[in-house]
């Protein structure tokens, strides 16, 4: 699609972006009749449109005050399996959506719809199989429409003339990922745009950045720390005026290094290629709204079960309030993450996430000292690590040998390696878990995966 012909969704997401905006103004039991509404018309519309949700909500009435803690949950592996059925859309099939992906890929670039009508996008796949997604133009805008809600509410930088910000995007620069969709959708030319790759080397991100001299960098925080400390060297010189971030973990390491290289505190996104932007910082930075106009967000433990505010859960169960062609209604997302007792002090009417503690990263399971196997959360090894000022980057790789640690290291590095070891035996042997091998290898880079772009800093191949 080109420039011209993304103007006409573009003036419709900003004004889908406005509507979004009014509820900021809400009370919270205002915002809450409001999501039940869209949920029961979503919850009807799949089981009138899809094969698949119209089996499993049989005997289920979908009355105007349905719990819906009384529908069943999702998975990818259930959604793949049952894709054809899944999609309100005959047309629609999963070989011909990954034909349409392939060809995209191969290509590398543009913004072509599938059947004239549908975007089609693949998630990063770091825990699997990837997961496949569809959005057609009528429910592309209201994804569009939050992406502009979080970029002019807070961060201040929505597309205005006569005046061109000079904005930077470093993510996966392919059309089979959501953030490369999103900047592609909304470039109709108001912004002077780059588009990196988070997958370039960094000395030539460092020299396209210098020479484009951004005002506002959005990226992954892993990349945002690591131009940060470019920046800090001496080797790269921009002055952004907003920083955004998102898809991975934000350490507070990531996040002293980008405040000290730029003076300015960063902005954290959460999104995923299942629901479009989930939650987000407003300029308290005390935590991310939860967008509950757009989606259904539910926290729950191992078994299910709803976890109290202030306590993090173990998966996360999303219901997708404007994807009509693809009704995904508690879907599983395997994040770790803990929703704040109190509310925000700027008065949105939105939960809030006080910690986002995975993105996919593992909770590994290691043996204990007593034979019982332990779980061993992804804070427990991140936050050791974090006042290490010679550790750059790392990867955790949990085998049945034991750990190994990927470590960029900036300096005195047989030091930096032992302090490493030394402290992630501590932080094993207080969760109970029995002696492991630990090894510290330093690299020059992290891999990042070859689709996504993103790094995961915590992988079990047991």
């Amino acid at each position: 699609m080109t420039r011209l012909g993304r103007v006409p969704q573009v003036v419709r997401a900003l004004r889908a972006a406005s509507e979004l905006e009014s509820h900021d103004a809400w009370d919270a039991d205002r915002l809450a009749a409001f999501q039940q509404q869209r949920l029961v018309a979503m919850v009807r519309h799949a089981a009138d449109h899809s094969p698949f949700h119209r089996e499993r909500f049989a005997g289920i009435e979908l009355a105007d005050d349905l719990d819906i803690t009384a529908l069943p949950t999702l998975d990818k592996a259930l959604m793949l399996e049952h894709f054809d059925d899944l999609v309100t859309d005959p047309r629609l099939t999963l070989a011909g959506i990954e034909a349409h992906l392939a060809d995209l890929e191969g290509r590398h670039g543009g913004d072509d719809l599938l059947l004239g009508d549908y975007r089609a996008m693949a998630s990063g796949g770091t825990t699997g199989r990837r997961g496949v997604f569809v959005y057609s133009r009528a429910d592309w805008t209201p994804i569009l429409g939050g992406v502009l809600r979080w970029l002019g509410g807070d961060l201040g930088t929505t597309p205005q003339l006569p005046r061109r910000m000079r904005q930077a995007v470093v993510v996966a620069d392919s059309p089979l990922h959501m953030s490369a969709r999103m900047s592609r959708s909304i470039d109709i030319g108001l912004h002077h745009m780059l588009r990196l790759d988070a997958r370039t080397p960094i000395p030539d991100l460092v020299r396209a950045l210098n020479a484009f001299q951004p005002e506002g960098l959005a990226t992954f925080p892993s990349v945002a720390a690591l131009l940060a400390d470019e920046q800090l060297a001496g080797r790269l010189h921009i002055s952004p005026r907003v920083v955004s971030t998102t898809s991975e973990v934000r350490t507070a390491d990531m996040e002293r290094r980008i405040i000290a290289a730029w003076g300015t505190h960063p902005f954290n996104g959460y999104a995923s290629t299942e629901t479009g932007i989930l939650a987000a910082e407003c300029d308290r930075h005390t935590g991310l709204h939860v967008f509950t106009d757009q989606a259904v967000f539910e926290v729950v433990d191992d078994a299910g079960r709803p976890v109290v505010p202030g306590t993090p859960g173990t998966r996360v169960l999303v219901t997708n309030l404007v994807n009509h062609t693809q009704p995904l209604i508690r879907f599983e997302l395997t994040d770790l993450v803990t929703v704040s007792p109190e509310p925000c002090p700027c008065g949105r009417p939105f939960p809030l996430l006080q910690a986002i503690d995975g993105r996919s990263d593992d909770v590994l399971r290691m043996p204990g000292r007593d034979g019982v196997p332990v779980a061993v959360h992804p804070l427990t090894l991140r936050s050791p690590l974090a006042g290490i000022p010679a550790l750059r980057q790392y990867r955790i790789v949990h085998d049945h040998a034991g750990l190994t640690i990927e470590a960029v290291l900036a300096s005195d590095q047989a030091d930096a390696a032992a302090t490493i070891e030394h402290r992630l035996h501590d932080a094993l042997a207080a969760r109970g878990v029995a002696p492991t091998a630990i090894t510290v290898t330093p690299v020059t880079a992290i891999t990042r995966h070859p689709g996504s772009g993103k790094a995961k800093l915590i992988e079990s191949r047991v």
